[in-house]
């Protein structure tokens, strides 16, 4: 992600969109009652606050420029599961990769939440000690969710049932 809009003077449309973007990113997880940490030079994420309180500080009193790893706002945890091994010394798939591969999958052929289950039970005992497998599909879709891929409900029941 990029960040070079955070040395940017607040009045350049760079840091602007860098604020839009940053803001973006940090409310698909609100941790409190829908808000976050604000990470604006005066508050150094010591309190919470609503998506607006947020914008309005970052535009009048700027983000802490040291804040460079927003490890308040969920980009730790997606630098993580980039990095993990699917199991101890595989190259070809990290954690996060292989989840979504099977996820598409799963998507693709319209499998049940079950049966995907029952598949990633089958792969955790398949693959060697150590592997970096979630137990089901609720903890796939937190990881996910998590990543800011996101995923969209679709419903289709033209009777709105």
């Amino acid at each position: 992600m990029d960040k070079s809009w955070m040395s940017q003077p607040r009045w350049i449309q760079e840091y602007i969109d860098g604020v839009n973007s940053f803001l973006e990113f940090a409310f698909l997880r609100p941790s409190i009652s829908g808000k976050i940490l604000c990470p604006c030079s005066s508050f150094i994420n010591r309190y919470f606050r609503s998506y607006e309180e947020v914008k309005d500080h970052l535009m009048i009193k700027e983000i802490c420029r040291g804040y460079t790893v927003w490890n308040s706002h969920g980009e730790e945890k997606l630098i993580a599961d980039t990095e993990t091994e699917l199991y101890p010394g595989c190259k070809l798939f990290s954690k996060l990769s292989f989840l979504l591969h099977l996820y598409r999958i799963k998507c693709l052929n319209s499998w049940t939440s079950k049966s995907f289950d029952i598949l990633l039970e089958l792969l955790i005992e398949a693959l060697p000690d150590g592997s970096a497998l979630p137990k089901n599909t609720y903890e796939v879709k937190k990881i996910i969710k998590a990543s800011d891929l996101g995923y969209t409900k679709i419903h289709v029941c033209p009777n709105d049932c």
